[in-house]
């Protein structure tokens, strides 16, 4: 059942999230060398660890793809999605500031913006609840 009312908006960034997540999980095993040109980024010499995280984002895109359809119902993923966005975005920062390429600040910034909004939509939608 698709979100509606005061929740469609926390659906929405959920979705939105999943996306993102599903994307980059898809092109780091499906398409790893273009993802990597395409982003100016080194394949690790040992990829195992890099292939974990694109199957970690499949399962992770899945799990916030669940609770688009029911944000009500997982109401605790919302918050807990733009927690660990948070803490991407400033492990992002601090690779960018050590030196890294340009494209972690971008991905950085993209983590940040969909845990503003998720976590925006969740407030809003919780306080219109109760």
């Amino acid at each position: 059942m698709a979100p509606g009312g005061k929740w469609r908006m926390v659906g929405i960034a959920l979705a939105v999230g999943s996306a993102y997540d599903l994307g980059f999980g898809v092109a780091i095993l499906g398409f790893t060398r273009l993802a990597a040109s395409t982003l100016g980024l080194e394949i690790p010499a040992d990829p195992v660890y890099l292939y974990l995280n694109g199957v970690f984002l499949l399962v992770l895109g899945a799990l916030y793809a669940a609770a688009a359809l029911e944000p009500e119902r997982y109401r605790l993923i919302p918050p807990i999605s733009a927690g660990g966005r948070t803490l991407g975005f400033l492990l992002f920062v601090w690779a960018y500031r050590g030196g890294r390429p340009i494209t972690f600040l971008a991905l950085g910034l993209a983590d940040l913006a969909i845990a503003l909004a998720t976590v925006v939509a969740w407030r809003r939608a919780v306080r219109l609840s109760d």
